[in-house]
């Protein structure tokens, strides 16, 4: 059975079931990154790069979707753990209302602002690039309100305690763009050739169809909670409790996002080689992250359904559990990305240059990996405790507060390596700040 019983499982049971399906979820998003990326490559530099300058923009609307989506997660694991499933119904269908509306906000406007955001980002060296960059954008774009609705669907379910729901959207969606990516792009068969924009119209295909059995499945018999058409008529109050723990943790994340496009100005600084290393230690450090976010997708679950059921000693073990194996997992990959960095970066680009550079990266951050990544434990726990304006104070900074400063300052005194420094500096810092967060607020105390 898909669902896990969070309340009658023994902990260290539920919180890997529910992890392993957010763990592959994330590795099948990173193959399609990476399909995406090789069928677009084949178009040339100048078309490749389009999707490139676009991602950080498109991500910032997208973060609206994953922050409104811890109001959610919130919200209905605490209700379920009250054993209140009209409320967990009523909320979900609220949370539809929000997000569907919030979403068709942020495509008009996304669109409307399109040549200004994509012009200040390319700037003038790159000019060349704007015109495919504006047809992948808008196509995109379009699709927005279906990652609400998909983003919504998969966050509510994971919050009743089941989590291969989601993964099963993600393979579904990533299949069917796989498939219609290079018929798209290259015109095979009956299909048009469209270039740098097939690749977004594949990406829409597999929304529409992803967002589709979504909703289909909600309505369902099959649904571990079935939602009817009274659970959508608008509860004010219900909404008004979603936008105010989902507008900071969608802020905060979408805020965050801007600030990586910043990072990346100072790491362009120091030349094609440092970019090409970083791109890959970022890569490589996602791959083993997928860890981490599983146990912390399962850690905010878990701690929602333990607040609601009045359980905080759970809640507490299930953090510490968390925190644990995070440690111990993440310890031996980065044990591994320490002493073979130099392999690691070879694999992708063989340039001795890169593969210096690349080096360098993982001798500097393999030691923080671990500490880094237990923070997302800490944070989620707070999301699932329904605090989300610590974690958007958490969001922010981590990077416009401590890592963009430091990386500012550091990269001017110790060149490249500042960065890299830089980035240790605060990962340990934002570590200790989530800590202090999640000890010192009153988490235990329900949103519901």
């Amino acid at each position: 059975m898909a669902k896990v019983n969070v309340l009658n499982e023994r902990i260290e049971y539920s919180l890997f079931h529910l992890a392993w399906p957010l763990i592959v979820s994330n590795a099948l998003q990173t193959i399609y990154n990476i399909v995406d990326s090789y069928f677009l490559g084949k178009l040339g530099p100048v078309q490749f790069s389009a999707s490139t300058i676009t991602w950080p923009v498109i991500f910032t609307f997208i973060s609206l979707a994953m922050g409104f989506s811890n109001a959610g997660i919130a919200i209905v694991s605490q209700s379920y753990g009250k054993m209140d499933i009209q409320k967990v119904k009523k909320s979900m269908g609220q949370l539809y209302l929000v997000t569907i509306s919030v979403g068709l906000l942020a495509t008009v406007l996304g669109i409307a602002f399109a040549k200004p955001i994509l012009n200040s980002i390319a700037g003038s060296e790159s000019r060349d690039v704007v015109p495919y960059a504006l047809k992948y954008y808008i196509v995109d774009m379009l699709g927005l309100p279906l990652v609400f609705i998909i983003n919504s669907t998969t966050s509510a379910i994971r919050a009743v305690g089941d989590s291969q729901f989601g993964m099963r959207i993600t393979l579904y969606m990533n299949l069917v763009n796989m498939f219609f990516d290079p018929l798209l792009i290259f015109g095979i068969g009956p299909f048009p050739k469209l270039g740098v924009a097939g690749a977004a119209w594949a990406t829409n295909i597999g929304r529409f169809i992803a967002a589709g059995i979504s909703l289909y499945h909600v309505a369902s018999k099959q649904a571990h909670v079935k939602i009817s058409k009274s659970d959508f008529k608008p509860d004010w109050k219900i909404i008004g409790l979603i936008f105010k723990l989902g507008l900071p943790s969608a802020l905060g994340m979408s805020i965050t996002s801007a600030g990586f496009a910043v990072i990346m100005k100072y790491v362009a600084m120091f030349g094609p080689a440092v970019i090409s290393a970083y791109g890959i230690g970022n890569r490589v450090t996602n791959l083993v992250s997928m860890i981490s976010f599983g146990l912390a997708g399962a850690v905010s679950t878990m701690v929602g359904q333990f607040i609601g059921a009045k359980r905080y000693k759970d809640a507490e073990y299930t953090v510490l559990k968390a925190f644990y194996w995070n440690i111990t997992i993440i310890g031996v990959l980065s044990l591994l990305t320490f002493i073979y960095g130099k392999q690691v970066t070879q694999f992708f680009i063989n340039d001795p240059k890169v593969i210096q550079m690349g080096e360098i990266y993982f001798k500097y951050i393999s030691f923080s990996m671990p500490i880094f990544t237990a923070y997302m434990i800490y944070n989620n726990a707070l999301i699932g405790a329904g605090k989300t304006i610590l974690t958007m104070v958490g969001d922010i900074l981590r990077l416009w507060g401590i890592r963009i400063p430091i990386i500012a300052t550091l990269s001017l005194t110790f060149g490249f390596k500042g960065i890299f420094v830089g980035m240790i500096i605060s990962n340990l810092i934002v570590f200790v700040i989530t800590y202090l967060f999640f000890r010192l607020s009153n988490w235990k105390k329900s949103v519901v």
